[in-house]
C-alpha cells in the first residue's frame, strides 16, 4: 500500500521520457574522387618514411614514436578523455555512499522546545549515526545520454588528435633529418668551394702583382674567398642546429643522438619517383585533423541536448537507511533504525531565460564546430593538391640541377686535361673547380628540396598513423 503513491508517480514519468536536442548526423560534403594534379591513385603507404630507404631515418622515427614527450602528452589527453567518458557513463547508475558521525549535542533550554521543563531530560547528549544514502536521477529528457554521447565524441576527438600528432612528428623528424644531411653534405662542398676560392684569390693576386691581371679582378676574387669562409662558418652552425633539433624531436638528450649522426656519413635521403596518393575523397577518412574536427562537431551537437534538458523538470528517487542512537550499545538495535525513501522533483522555472541563453550558446558552438569541420576539409584538399604540385615542381628542378651538375663535371674534366697538357693555367682549373662546387651545392639543394616536398606531400595525404 505504501508503494502505490510512488508507483503512481513513476509510471507516467517513465512513459513520457524522451531525448531532447538534435540527433547528430555527419554533414555530407561532395568531394571528387579525381585529383586535379597528375598523381598516382595507388593506396597511400602507411609507413612512408621507409620509402626513403634510409635506416637511420627509420630508426629515428621509431624512436620518436616511443619516446617523444609530445606524443606522451597527446596520449595522456586521450586517457583523460577516456576517463571522462567513463565518468559520464557512471551518471546513468544510481549514486550511493555511506556515512558515519559522532556528535555531542546540547539543546537550548530557552528555545522552541521547553526541554528545561521536562523532568529528567538532559539537554546535553551524544548522538551516533551511521547509514547509507542513495539517489537516482531518472534520465527523463536524455541529459545523461547526451552527456555520454558528448564525452564519447570528445574521447574519439582526442584519439584522432593523438594520431595527428604522430603524423606531424614523423614529418618533422624526416624534414629535420633531410636538413641535417643536407647541412653535412653542404659543409663538405663548401670546404672544397672555400679552398678553390682561396686558390683563385691567391693566383689572381699573384698575377695582379706581376701586372698580368688588374686589381679589380684580384679584389673581387679576394671578396669571393672571404664570402666562402663566412658561408662555411654559417653552415657549421646549421649542422649543429639540425642535429640538436633531431634530438629534441626524437625525445632524447643531444648526447644520445648527435654523436651517432656525426659518426654516420649518409647522403640526403632520396624521395621515391612516384608517391601513391590514393583516392582523393579518402582524405576525409584518412586525415586525422578532419576526423578530429568531425568528432568535435558531434560533441558540440550533443551539448545542445545537454543544455536543452535543463529547461525541463528533473526527477529523482532518493533514499536513506541507517541507525541512530545516543549510546553505542543501542546503535544496532532495531528500534534505532531510520529510513526515508521517495521521489524528488526540481525545476528551475525562474531561470529559464538563462537556460535558453545557454541553449543558444550551445547551438552557436555547434555551428562554429561545423564551420571548422568544413574548413578542415577545404584546407586538406588544398594542402594535398598544393603539395602534389610542389613535389612535381621540385622533381623538375632536381632534374635540371642534376643536368647542370653533369655539364659542370664534364667541363671540369676537360679543363683538367688541358691543364695537365699545359694548355690552360692553374687559375683556369681552380675557376672551373669553383664553378663545379657551386653546381654541386645547387644540385644538393635541389635534391633536398625534392625530398622536403615529398615529406610535405606524405604529411598532406595523412598517412603514418595506422
Amino acid at each position: 500500500m505504501r508503494l502505490r503513491p510512488l508507483s503512481a508517480f513513476l509510471v507516467p514519468v517513465l512513459l513520457a521520457g524522451c531525448t531532447v536536442g538534435p540527433d547528430y548526423q555527419r554533414p555530407e560534403m561532395a568531394v571528387s574522387d579525381q585529383w586535379m594534379e597528375p598523381v598516382s591513385a595507388d593506396p597511400v603507404d602507411p609507413r612512408w618514411w621507409d620509402r626513403f630507404n634510409d635506416p637511420v631515418l627509420t630508426a629515428l622515427v621509431e624512436r620518436a614514436f616511443a619516446d617523444s614527450p609530445g606524443l606522451a602528452e597527446a596520449s595522456a589527453r586521450l586517457a583523460e578523455a577516456r576517463a571522462q567518458r567513463e565518468a559520464a557513463q557512471g551518471g546513468r547508475l544510481p549514486q550511493g555512499g555511506t556515512s558515519a558521525s559522532v556528535t555531542e549535542n546540547r539543546l537550548s533550554e530557552n528555545g522552541q522546545l521547553p526541554v528545561g521543563s521536562i523532568p529528567g531530560f538532559d539537554p546535553t547528549f551524544p548522538l551516533f549515526d551511521t547509514g547509507f544514502d542513495a539517489s537516482w536521477e531518472i534520465d527523463l529528457w536524455g541529459k545523461t545520454s547526451r552527456e555520454v554521447e558528448s564525452a564519447a565524441a570528445r574521447e574519439q576527438a582526442a584519439m584522432w588528435a593523438e594520431r595527428d600528432a604522430r603524423i606531424v612528428l614523423a614529418a618533422e623528424i624526416a624534414r629535420a633529418y633531410v636538413d641535417c644531411r643536407q647541412a653535412q653534405a653542404q659543409l663538405a662542398i663548401l670546404r672544397q668551394e672555400a679552398d678553390a676560392a682561396a686558390n683563385v684569390a691567391r693566383l689572381t693576386g699573384l698575377l695582379a702583382d706581376a701586372g698580368e691581371a688588374n686589381r679589380i679582378d684580384a679584389s673581387r676574387a679576394a671578396s669571393s674567398s672571404q664570402a666562402a669562409q663566412i658561408a662555411l662558418r654559417n653552415i657549421e652552425a646549421e649542422v649543429a642546429g639540425a642535429e640538436y633539433r633531431l634530438a629534441v624531436l626524437a625525445g632524447a638528450t643531444p648526447e644520445a643522438i648527435v654523436p651517432e649522426l656525426q659518426a654516420t656519413s649518409a647522403p640526403v635521403p632520396e624521395a621515391p619517383d612516384i608517391i601513391a596518393s590514393g583516392i582523393r575523397s579518402d582524405l576525409l577518412t584518412r586525415r586525422p585533423d578532419i576526423r578530429r574536427a568531425e568528432r568535435e562537431l558531434a560533441a558540440a551537437t550533443a551539448g545542445i541536448g545537454v543544455a536543452t534538458a535543463d529547461l525541463y523538470p528533473r526527477f529523482s528517487l532518493i533514499g536513506s537507511l541507517g541507525q541512530q542512537a545516543q549510546q553505542t550499545g543501542d546503535l544496532f538495535d532495531s528500534a534505532s533504525t531510520r529510513y526515508s525513501v521517495g521521489p524528488s522533483v526540481s525545476w528551475p522555472i525562474f531561470s529559464l531565460g538563462t537556460i535558453r541563453a545557454q541553449v543558444r550558446a550551445a547551438d552557436a558552438r555547434a555551428q562554429a564546430a561545423a564551420a571548422r569541420y568544413e574548413a578542415a576539409i577545404i584546407q586538406a584538399l588544398a594542402d594535398s593538391e598544393g603539395a602534389a604540385n610542389r613535389f612535381a615542381a621540385a622533381s623538375a628542378s632536381a632534374r635540371a640541377a642534376q643536368l647542370a651538375l653533369e655539364r659542370e663535371q664534364e667541363a671540369y674534366r676537360l679543363v683538367r686535361m688541358r691543364e695537365e697538357r699545359g694548355e690552360d693555367s692553374r687559375l683556369v682549373l681552380e675557376q672551373a673547380r669553383l664553378s663545379l662546387t657551386r653546381a654541386e651545392r645547387q644540385a644538393l639543394q635541389a635534391r633536398a628540396g625534392r625530398s622536403a616536398a615529398a615529406i610535405a606531400f606524405y604529411k598532406a595525404l595523412g598517412g603514418g598513423w595506422q
